[in-house]
């Protein structure tokens, strides 16, 4: 399954970049599987590498991976599955939270 992914920049010179890249996974790929295959190949490495990445499908939180616990929420579901019962295209966003405290306070 051919998948297009955008991500926030990290740092001001991370920002000099495009970060839009297109990728081939598995058709039977899940959240978790595809944080795997973007920590090695594409999210930066971050120091104290405790940050938090969130994905989103057209403006809609999927799941989010906290980097330092390697923890996961909503981490089993298939990409495919959330694809299959849309009609959008196969664009997913990664937002990018400097701490966890900061992606908990998103839901305040």
């Amino acid at each position: 399954m051919r998948i297009i992914i955008d991500r926030d920049a990290v740092c001001a010179g991370d920002d000099m970049n495009h970060h839009r890249e297109e990728f081939v996974v598995p058709d039977d790929i899940t959240i978790v599987g595809l944080f795997e295959f973007l920590e090695l190949k594409y999210i930066p490495v971050i120091a104290g590498n405790n940050v938090v990445w969130t994905l989103y499908y057209h403006d809609r939180e999927l799941g989010a991976y906290f980097t330092k616990i390697q923890s996961f929420i909503n981490g089993n579901i298939s990409l495919s599955s959330i694809i299959n019962k849309s009609e959008k295209d196969h664009e997913f966003y990664l937002h990018y939270y400097s701490h966890p405290d900061r992606y908990r306070k998103h839901f305040i």
